[in-house]
């Protein structure tokens, strides 16, 4: 099998060579030669190199970020602000200030302004589809605690949405809020306000109650949050602002240091319900500040936050005009491609809220 070359090298299978091939040495001496790696016939050798190239190149560019940060400094000059998606944001015609006259006056006289103004308290009816699961059931109840004053009534099988509304109109209500399922999973939230409209749907995702949230508290029933509404800038997303604020009190209870927050961002509108805790630490003191010398220790109040629970994620399916009517409703806006089309175009930098 094996034989001899010219000047007696000997060759074959069970012969192995005296040392690395010179390609491969060329690459271990110069690392930075990603494309060249594939020299390297040993996987995990090759994996290797190409791991230490990739380290070596991530340390290079956080030491010239260092270096332009420490420049920047030293030059008294406002470092650079993070790209992010958000911050690339196209530019939409509907964005509105939040002192816009325009805006403010179109906003005093429309369906919430009874509600925002404190002039009539909101109520809030809350019911499910039928049969719901034991899951919907129990973020029903965990809802309760986050809308001050709601109401939850269990709906039949034979009961329409019609039937609820008019229900809800005898009883009081100034809205309606329905839980729907998919496959046991709650999929879908229905906000109807009372006795004119609008109607807003919702698709509901990552839902979780308060039992899978670690270090949760317990969030008090009869309570008025603060109310936290981050990012709606245009005029969209201001009216979908006032339907979600229509549903809390304009007084909050301070004194029981519960915040519900509505951040949106991406058009995905992200609900946290927190309490603030007020905590003492003792904390020691160096013995040079001390009169004595010796160490002592002084009490600091520390703030943190408790998540109380549930959280979830809302996406905007559409807004209709007056009461839920599938067959002869009318729509101001609808989630489509339709929307989505533009003389720019649309890319994952285009939102409406």
């Amino acid at each position: 099998r094996g034989g001899l070359r010219q000047g007696g090298e000997a060759v074959g299978r069970g012969v192995e060579r005296a040392g690395p091939r010179p390609a491969t040495m060329a690459l271990v001496e110069n690392e930075d030669a990603l494309h060249d790696v594939n020299v390297v016939k040993n996987k995990q050798k090759r994996n290797e190199i190409v791991r230490k190239i990739k380290k070596r190149r991530k340390a290079a560019k956080k030491a010239d970020k260092e270096k332009r940060q420490k420049f920047l400094k030293e030059q008294g000059l406002p470092l650079p602000k993070p790209q992010t998606i958000e911050s690339k944001r196209t530019h939409d015609e509907t964005f509105v200030a939040k002192d816009d006259p325009e805006i403010l006056e179109e906003e005093s006289t429309d369906e919430f302004a009874d509600l925002l103004s404190g002039t009539e308290p909101p109520s809030l009816l809350i019911t499910t589809c039928p049969k719901p699961s034991k899951a919907t059931h129990t973020f029903v109840k965990e809802l309760e605690c986050v809308f001050p004053f709601s109401t939850y009534k269990k709906r039949k099988e034979t009961t329409l949405v019609s039937q609820v509304v008019e229900y809800a109109i005898d009883q009081g209500h100034t809205s309606v809020m329905i839980i729907n399922e998919d496959v046991k999973q709650v999929d879908a939230m229905t906000l109807i306000h009372l006795p004119h409209g609008p109607t807003l749907s919702f698709k509901l995702s990552s839902l979780r109650l308060s039992h899978s949230i670690f270090g949760h508290g317990k969030a008090l029933r009869d309570n008025f949050p603060e109310l936290v509404m981050n990012n709606f800038r245009t005029r969209l997303g201001r009216r979908i602002g006032r339907s979600l604020r229509s549903l809390f009190h304009t007084k909050p209870m301070c004194h029981n240091r519960q915040v519900a927050t509505f951040h949106n961002q991406r058009d995905y509108l992200f609900f946290r319900h927190h309490r603030y805790v007020f905590e003492k630490r003792k904390e020691k003191v160096k013995a040079s500040e001390s009169e004595t010398g010796e160490p002592k220790t002084q009490t600091k109040i520390q703030t943190r936050l408790q998540e109380l629970g549930p959280r979830f994620t809302l996406k905007l399916l559409h807004i209709q005009k007056g009461i839920l009517n599938w067959r002869h409703g009318e729509f101001e806006w609808c989630n489509t491609q339709d929307n989505k089309d533009s003389e720019k175009g649309y890319n994952r930098r285009t939102y409406v809220l």
